[in-house]
């Protein structure tokens, strides 16, 4: 039996890998011998979509990330997508980063309440606390009415601790 692979289309410098759910990934042109071999899958991992493939290895599916693929990292690091698009996989918008980096590059969470990252309640002062974290351990930036000022004081913390790998929204 004959698999058939899905074609990935070329326009210039792009090409496009079709992917499941309706979904497309882009890449270089230079890396479609990379990933020509194969068809290429969906995965929604909360609010991003990567694109991945099985790979079996004695007796059971390993899966495998596209961007991974691409990039050949070593074990230890991890690839950011710049633009936060799971699927933009053009090496301009990827780039290695430790495991850490990749936590400071972390969008705000769902169940944030004041709408902007580092910025919580604190229960005790009743006032938004501004948190930041660096090498596992949490730096407080201060108490504050409103959660507009700690969002400031997370963002300045966030530029000099974090540098191009801080997300601030």
């Amino acid at each position: 039996m004959t698999r058939t692979i899905r074609p990935i289309a070329i326009e210039g410098k792009i090409a496009r890998i079709p992917l499941t759910k309706g979904h497309v990934a882009i890449i270089d042109a230079a890396d479609v011998p990379l990933v020509e071999a194969w068809n290429w899958y969906a995965l929604v991992v909360r609010d991003t979509v990567y694109a991945i493939r099985g790979k079996w290895t004695g007796g059971k599916q390993r899966t495998i990330l596209l961007h991974r693929v691409i990039m050949a990292p070593p074990d230890d690091m991890q690839v950011d997508h710049r633009s936060g698009d799971g699927l933009d996989c053009r090496r301009a918008n990827m780039r290695l980063e430790t495991r850490a980096q990749n936590q400071h590059n972390q969008r705000t969470r769902r169940d944030n309440t004041s709408g902007f990252k580092g910025v919580s309640w604190d229960m005790g002062s009743q006032k938004w606390r501004a948190k930041i974290k660096i090498d596992g351990k949490q730096i407080y930036r201060g108490l504050f009415t409103s959660p507009e000022s700690p969002h400031t004081a997370y963002r300045k913390a966030s530029a000099r601790l974090h540098g191009d790998f801080g997300r601030v929204i």
